[in-house]
């Protein structure tokens, strides 16, 4: 199960725990069974309770927080790839539907959420136990839990006036920051400077940067430069050098380190990766 990934793991924790993990090129499925977070996402962080599913999709900065107001908390995590899925069976538009919704929080409704935990329950089993012909069974359940989550996104669509998007919980004078960033990647992001045109001083920023998304400032801007530059090498046939200097690396040597470091391999074979 190497080259068609799939990852399920179910953990509770009673200590602060920030995840390492920031940005994949797997579909992630994170539910919260008890207990509370914090998710940062693409630009927001959210506030995650009891029997919401969190669907983050390839190549979204992501990453979770304590919940400075829980003392634990116990989650199912899922991870695939697009090649699992696709493994001998035709992929329908309603398996990942709900990965293209404007917000990445699903709160389940009662009986969607006991048959999301039994799907979830079921393939932590066997992803651990490796039971005979354990591979078809885990690609039978995900292709079941995603068809579930799908129509439970469908209603929440349908009842969404009647049921407000999940609350954000990002720091307000962060937020301007954040954007900046996204919308400025290829321009120096020096904190100091940065500090000086939000009005923070640097060690200010630098606290409330990490609080309210759980990265520092400068892992936060290097996420956003190599997303930016895997998408340059997506969809256009500019030169790595080029790509480099317009995702706002200073030089080739350290674009090219840090682009490996980041996605295990070069800017080059990741090109070659996507015409394969």
């Amino acid at each position: 199960m190497n080259e068609q990934l799939l990852f399920v793991e179910r953990i509770a924790r009673q200590h602060p725990f920030t995840m390492a993990n920031q940005m994949e090129d797997t579909f992630e499925m994170y539910y919260l069974v008890s207990g509370g977070r914090r998710y940062f996402v693409r630009d927001q962080t959210y506030g995650v309770t009891p029997g919401t599913l969190v669907l983050i999709p390839p190549g979204v900065i992501h990453r979770t927080i304590d919940d400075p107001e829980a003392s634990g908390h116990e989650r199912i995590l899922v991870h695939f790839s697009l090649s699992f899925l696709q493994l001998g069976m035709h992929v329908m538009p309603l398996h990942l539907e709900a990965f293209r919704m404007p917000s990445p929080l699903l709160p389940l409704v009662e009986d969607d959420r006991e048959e999301v935990e039994r799907l979830l329950v079921r393939m932590c089993d066997e992803f651990t136990s490796r039971k005979p012909a354990y591979e078809p069974m885990l690609h039978a359940l995900l292709s079941q839990l995603l068809l579930t989550v799908g129509r439970a996104m469908k209603r929440h669509s349908e009842e969404h006036a009647m049921r407000p998007d999940p609350a954000t919980v990002t720091e307000g004078r962060i937020q301007p920051v954040i954007d900046y960033i996204l919308g400025h990647c290829e321009e120096p992001l020096g904190l100091d400077e940065i500090a000086q045109q939000f009005y923070f001083s640097p060690s200010h920023l630098s606290r409330l940067f990490r609080r309210s998304t759980g990265f520092t400032y400068s892992e936060f801007v290097q996420l956003v430069r190599i997303r930016r530059a895997q998408e340059l090498l997506r969809t256009t046939d500019h030169k790595v050098l080029e790509i480099a200097e317009a995702s706002g690396f200073g030089n080739l040597s350290h674009f090219q380190h840090t682009f490996r470091k980041h996605t295990g391999m070069t800017p080059l074979k990741y090109r070659k990766e996507l015409q394969r």
